[in-house]
Formats: C-alpha cells, structure tokens, sequence
C-alpha cells in the first residue's frame, strides 16, 4: 500500500504550512501530498485559504520526489483548457519521478459545496448538470493531451473547440484521479478516463463495492481493471497510546472550535477513519487492503504537528 498525506488548504494553511508538510512527507518516505481544491471553509466565514494550483507550482519547483496534485479540483472552477494547461506547466516545473512516470496527478470531481460558489461567482448547477460538465471536461482533457488526436474541432453543451492546438501535449502524461463516494457515475468516469479511482471517506465494505462497481464498469468499456488504480482519502488521526491519542483529538476539537466533552468528540468519528492508536489504524489499514485499496491519501488536520508523520511513516510506511 503506498502512503499519501492529505492537507485541506481552505482551513486556514498558508504556503508555508504546505510547504513544511510537504518537504517533512517527502524525507520521510511518503509517495505523495495532496491538497484539497477549495476556496471557502464552508462552515466558517473569514478563514483564509490557497489557490490550489498555484501553490502546487511552488511546490512543485521545492521538492524533488514525491508526487503531488489536487484532491480533486471541481469542474465548475475552471475552463478545462485552462486547466489542462495548468496541469501540463506544473507538471513541467515539476520533472517527472524516477521511474519517468509523472509526479502530477490531476484529481477531478463534480464540485459540492454550494456556498463556496455563491461566494466565488462559480456557477453551480444540480448534481445531474454537474456530472454532465465533469464529463465533458474529461473527454475534452483526453483529446488535448493526445497529440494523434489534434487538431479537433469540439461543440458539446459546455465547451465548444475550434481546430484545438494544445502544445506541448505534457510527456510524461499526469494520471487523472476520478474522486468520489458515489458507487455508480464516479466508477463509469474513471473507468471511461481516468487512471485511478479514489473513494472519499468510506468504509472498508464500501471500498468493495465501490471497486467492484469500478470492475463492472471496466468490463462494460472494455477496459483492463488493473489500469485503473484503486486509492481512498480518510481521516488520520493517531497515537502511540490512547492517552497520545486523545491529546491529538483535543488539538483537534480546539482548531474545529468545538466545546463539546472531549469523549462526545471522539465519538462523533467515524469507526473507519483511521483515528485511534497506532494498533487500531494498523488493523483498519490491513481491512482496507484486503478490500483492495492500493493507496490511501491521509487527512492531516494537525497541520503542524510533524512528530504524528513520524510516526505514521515509522509503523506503516
């Protein structure tokens, strides 16, 4: 199982933070940071946040490993040729890995948080428009980074292309990353388009059946399941202890502005997530694995707390 961290860059992180984390990820083993595509809290008002690409570019010049990339980058943000050419200039700041693959990987989702478009002028259709635009933006992106398939010409009810020329088309290519809870439009996306599905805060059950359904919709397309990876992103949260354990939590509660009885708090988990002592995770990683997840994306909420990656990468990397 390959191990990422995961930042949600709208909860107030700078630069800076991002940049520490990931540096701290990058020496101690990890394959991957990603970060979260959001410009508001959503339950908060006036927290800062990060433009996702543009801090991926800084990034992507002051490390030299590990892959990065959004988890995910909503549709509705950004034309898809402009994003395809974002992705394809990180990409090139960036160089590929040692094995030539491409440390870039771009995440792409529906877009759901409602109050964050309203605040930003992005448009937010229903979920059915949603999925309409994703896909469109996914077929347009395969043509675009395919050099047999220019010039094209393009009319689909949300972007329309005249003789396309896209240059350069980025070599390595970046893996695109279909991201999601749905067991149903998100499988048949990934297995039309993209190189991995990751399902979003699901149990290992869920895992299976959204895999499964993964399988289904690769065979339905005439697609080798084993080209589409399988990754979850989840919550991390953990301790040597359960006393090490709790300290974490209550960090956590006071950064959330949470005031309720710390037990009352950690029992609002989810029993999937990965929150717990280093035993507990353990077990729930090995479920996990047997449910076929490949990798995992760790939710870091405790930006700051270094010594908890440590850890994660001392007993499980």
């Amino acid at each position: 199982m390959h191990f990422n961290v995961m930042l949600e860059g709208q909860d107030g992180l700078t630069y800076a933070d991002l940049l520490a984390v990931a540096q701290r990820a990058e020496s101690l083993g990890f394959d991957g940071m990603y970060r979260s595509d959001h410009y508001s809290n959503g339950s908060r008002r006036g927290v800062s946040s990060t433009d996702a690409w543009a801090t991926l570019g800084g990034l992507a010049r002051e490390t030299r490993r590990i892959s990065l990339g959004p988890l995910v980058t909503p549709a509705t943000f950004r034309p898809i040729g402009n994003l395809a050419k974002m992705a394809a200039t990180v990409a090139e700041m960036a160089g590929p890995r040692a094995d030539g693959t491409s440390r870039i990987a771009v995440g792409m989702g529906t877009g759901w948080m409602e109050v964050e478009h309203r605040r930003h002028g992005f448009p937010f259709e229903d979920i059915q428009t949603r999925f309409r635009r994703l896909e469109e933006h996914l077929d347009v992106l395969s043509r675009l980074w395919n050099p047999s398939a220019q010039p094209f010409d393009f009319e689909g009810e949300f972007v329309t292309i005249e003789a396309a020329d896209f240059a350069p088309v980025p070599d390595p290519r970046p893996p695109i990353i279909l991201g999601g809870s749905g067991m149903r439009r998100t499988p048949q996306l990934a297995a039309r388009f993209g190189d991995e599905l990751n399902g979003v805060f699901l149990s290992p059950e869920q895992c299976r059946r959204q895999r499964a359904a993964l399988h289904d919709a690769c065979r339905a397309t005439g697609r080798d399941a084993r080209e589409v990876r399988y990754s979850l992103m989840t919550r991390c949260l953990v301790g040597r202890t359960q006393d090490e354990f709790e300290e974490r939590a209550r960090r956590l509660q006071q950064r959330a502005g949470r005031d309720e009885p710390l037990r009352d708090y950690v029992a609002s988990f989810e029993p999937h997530w990965l929150t717990g002592t280093v035993d507990r995770v353990g077990a729930l990683l090995k479920e996990f694995s047997d449910a076929g997840v490949q990798q995992v994306m760790l939710q870091h909420l405790l930006v700051d707390d270094m010594d908890m990656l440590d850890l994660v990468a001392e007993k499980f990397l």
